[in-house]
């Protein structure tokens, strides 16, 4: 992941070609914007309420985009 810009409440980067966006807001929730090159919306929402790091935040954002995800080869 290549960190773009962050602080204690805000983060930016990319993953495998997508923009990840994070906002904590005063509450404590996340809420995530994950963007293809293409700018298609691969996840635009609140992280599930157990996210309470920022670090949890940015796997949530990996993990809910699928960028975690390995090609796989159809069997023949």
């Amino acid at each position: 992941m290549r960190i773009l810009s962050k602080d204690k409440s805000h983060f930016r980067g990319t993953h495998k070609g997508a923009l990840i966006e994070i906002e904590r807001e005063k509450d404590g929730r996340f809420y995530i914007i994950v963007r293809w090159k293409d700018g298609g919306i691969m996840y635009d929402g609140w992280a599930p309420d157990h996210v309470r790091r920022m670090k949890d935040a940015k796997r949530e954002a990996v993990s809910g985009a699928c960028l975690d995800e390995t090609k796989s080869v159809p069997a023949a």
